[in-house]
């Protein structure tokens, strides 16, 4: 299965986890479109990606825009025709209470981390449909299952996000597309340190010291996670290359990595309740491979 002619195309490539995926899947000579929203702005991360190998190519794209999407999905297949696997790793991540941050905000959070899954596979789609034994990879995180107050509008969006990428597990496997989710636990990323400020005056003047409290909870797990080998991004990267490397339809709906405070657990116990609701109560089995349940 290792071959170029493998075609992976990645969102979010500035980021840790995704420079780190695009360096170990490189390295299993798959062919690499890594894309990433500015590469001006970016170019360090640009030519160090340019450096993991000649089966790397770089595509700006901002996930957030149709436009961009479509302009860049057309130029891709008239580079290469096909894309069997997506990695959809693109996401912000802002630290703050829920009330602190103005609707705008919360916006730009859905669209970038929830929409952006949805617009790129709507892109994508009949392609995949055509190309058969695709594979869709969703990039989403332990608190995309359990919530943690200072992560106000990233939980959400995981939230939903996860919800999405069951939803195709189910609808698309008789296209032979097969969704899949990986959650990274407490990984040093850039997502912490690029996190945008909550811009509601108002809220945050009411709130006085309580303002302080993500603040506190973040440089906590900052700390939790130096030094440690089961935070780093590379755990992510191998959990991607898992289910690239899988035959198709063999592999689970979720992989958690390392710390993942019981969601593994937590997943085990409701795939168990959810193919057993499909199969009896809605008679799912007439419309969706069983496999495609869990």
């Amino acid at each position: 299965m290792n071959d170029l002619k493998k075609i992976i195309f990645i969102t979010g490539s500035i980021l840790d986890i995704g420079k780190s995926t695009v360096e170990l899947l490189s390295k299993q000579r798959f062919q690499i479109v890594a894309s990433m929203r500015n590469i001006k702005k970016n170019s360090n991360v640009e030519r160090k990606i340019k450096n993991f190998g000649d089966n790397v190519i770089i595509k700006e794209l901002d996930v957030s825009s149709c436009i961009s999407v479509k302009k860049e999905f057309k130029k891709i297949l008239m580079q290469f025709s096909k894309i069997d696997v997506i990695v959809n790793n693109a996401g912000i991540k802002k630290v703050a209470l829920a009330q602190e941050f103005v609707i705008p905000q919360l916006e730009k959070q859905m669209n970038v981390d929830y929409l952006s899954v949805a617009r790129i596979f709507k892109q994508f789609l009949p392609f995949m449909k055509k190309r058969k034994n695709s594979l869709y990879i969703t990039i989403s995180s332990i608190p995309g299952r359990i919530v943690f107050p200072h992560l106000s509008t990233y939980n959400p969006s995981k939230f939903a996000v996860e919800a999405l990428a069951k939803i195709y597990r189910y609808g698309l496997s008789r296209f032979k597309i097969h969704s899949v989710i990986v959650e990274p636990g407490p990984f040093v990323t850039d997502l912490i340190d690029n996190s945008p400020k909550p811009k509601d005056k108002k809220v945050l003047e009411s709130f006085g010291e309580l303002n302080g409290a993500p603040n506190i909870a973040m440089n906590y797990y900052k700390e939790f996670m130096k030094n440690k080998p089961e935070c780093n991004p590379i755990l992510v990267s191998d959990s991607i290359l898992k289910p690239i490397n899988t035959d198709y339809g063999r592999g689970p709906l979720r992989t958690t990595c390392d710390i993942d405070s019981g969601v593994n657990k937590i997943n085990i116990e409701i795939e168990t309740y959810q193919y057993e609701l499909s199969k009896r109560k809605w008679e799912l089995k007439n419309l969706y491979p069983l496999n495609s349940v869990n």
